[in-house]
């Protein structure tokens, strides 16, 4: 595999000891992934210890504090080699290597822009602008260094990458439902925290929502298409 299709994957990581090693194996098993970049986003349960542990080929970075998802994701794509990326959320069920490669692969043949694998938790899938902003997604390095940085901020991450490559690219994105789930905030953190930061994330949502409508559909002036 030459150096442009080369695919590093990316693991933004919040207090996830008890749920990255289901992830983290898979991506390890999965045949188009070249190297893994886990970033620790000021972790206070262990994950840093247990993934250099349990995981020493995997890269491990660590933020000193907590930044929030998107700046995470932007660290592992400044130090990773690969011209591909593929972001991987920490707290998955279900995924499989071979889930990994499908997601990947429609990229590598450059079939798509960007590709999406939709999560089987039923209230997402039951509704596509939601669903579509899952965290993993396979996109080129390039692409990525394109989105403007308002949009690397926390949770703007997928709803300024979605919009962005839908009215700014050929060939726009593409989607599957695959069969792994997330891990609900309210199951993590308990019922009054996780909907605080479900809360916090859908204020940033609804901010990026707004703006990108803007920027990329009724401006269009950030990436032209040809």
């Amino acid at each position: 595999m030459n150096t442009n299709n080369r695919v590093t994957a990316i693991v933004p990581a919040y207090n996830e000891r008890p749920r990255i090693e289901v992830v983290l194996s898979a991506l390890l098993r999965a045949q188009y992934i070249s190297e893994i970049i886990v970033v620790d986003d000021g972790s206070s349960d262990g994950t840093a210890d247990f993934v250099k542990k349990m995981f020493p080929s995997v890269r491990f970075l660590a933020n000193e504090t907590n930044r929030g998802k998107a700046f995470s994701m932007n660290r592992g794509v400044e130090e990773s080699s690969g011209g591909i990326i593929f972001f991987c959320d920490a707290d998955l069920t279900g995924l499989t290597p071979e889930t990994v490669d499908a997601l990947v692969l429609p990229i590598i043949e450059n079939t798509y822009d960007m590709y999406i694998g939709i999560r089987n938790n039923k209230m997402q899938k039951s509704f596509l602008p939601f669903a579509l902003n899952s965290g993993e997604r396979a996109i080129r390095k390039e692409l990525w260094e394109k989105l403007p940085d308002f949009y690397k901020h926390r949770f703007r991450i997928e709803v300024g990458l979605n919009y962005m490559v839908r009215y700014s690219t050929k060939k726009g994105i593409g989607y599957a439902v695959m069969p792994y789930y997330q891990t609900l905030k309210e199951k993590k953190y308990g019922f009054f925290k996780g909907q605080r930061q479900r809360f916090g994330m859908n204020i940033d949502v609804s901010v990026a929502w707004f703006c990108a409508v803007y920027d990329f559909w009724f401006l269009g002036h950030i990436i032209r298409k040809k």
